[in-house]
């Protein structure tokens, strides 16, 4: 029976003891650091609605059931447009953007945030001369017409749909 309980029972209650000190420490950090992350992430994205749309300063968060594909919808305070954080499926995963856009619709500037993509194809598309393409239109069908990128079909795509998802929860977003 002894040699049951030191061979046995106690490697056991002492792997037990070592797996809850690890999970609380990891509970732990978590719970430390997940609040800076949240504040980090959150400035990261008020400089992308920045930079997409820098006559604003100020960004009021719409509360409206969005579009699919659209994930934030923000008016400028002083009504100088709008900002929406799209996305839509490429061949690497989500390819979300953030599209500004002025208070007639109109795109003023469009970022690609951080996606799965391959990075040949994402440079291609996130190329600041393709991206200026789109500046100014203000309707799905005009994106659609914009010359595609050759070889990144699908990245391509993925960002006109985002674009699109964008301009419909303008037409939500303008109402209101």
């Amino acid at each position: 029976m002894n040699n049951l309980r030191e061979d046995f029972v106690k490697p056991i209650a002492v792997l037990c003891a070592i797996c809850l000190v690890c999970a609380w420490a990891v509970s732990a950090t978590f719970a430390v650091a997940d609040p800076l992350i949240q504040a980090a992430d959150a400035q990261r994205a008020i400089e992308a609605r920045q930079r997409v749309l820098p006559t604003a300063r100020e960004f009021a968060y719409l509360d409206f059931e969005l579009p699919p594909g659209v994930t934030g919808a923000f008016r400028c305070a002083d009504d100088t447009g709008f900002v929406f954080a799209s996305f839509a499926r490429g061949y690497g995963g989500d390819v979300p953007i953030m599209v500004g856009m002025t208070i007639d619709g109109a795109i003023v500037s469009i970022e690609m945030l951080a996606n799965s993509e391959t990075s040949g194809f994402r440079e291609r598309i996130n190329n600041p001369g393709h991206l200026q393409l789109f500046h100014g239109l203000n309707n799905p069908g005009q994106v659609r017409d914009v010359q595609g990128v050759s070889g990144a079909t699908r990245t391509d795509n993925a960002l006109r749909t985002a674009l699109a998802n964008a301009m419909l929860a303008y037409e939500v977003a303008a109402r209101r």
